[in-house]
């Protein structure tokens, strides 16, 4: 899957994650709550949201 878009809502404390397949139109996308302590910068923080959801889609794919 190709990372489409992803963004962080520091306000609300969310992130938006969208991933699309490499061929066709299958979309999967993403939308939970993340907190964090430390000072990250835009791009770990960026890193740090995509991993978290490419983690819980696999869970998602495992637990269906």
């Amino acid at each position: 899957m190709l990372l489409q878009r992803a963004e962080y809502d520091a306000k609300t404390q969310r992130a938006y994650v969208e991933f699309r397949a490499r061929h066709g139109d299958a979309v999967a996308t993403t939308i939970f709550s993340y907190r964090t302590t430390q000072q990250l910068s835009k791009e770990r923080l960026r890193e740090e949201v995509v991993r978290l959801a490419r983690h819980l889609l696999k869970r998602a794919a495992a637990a269906t």
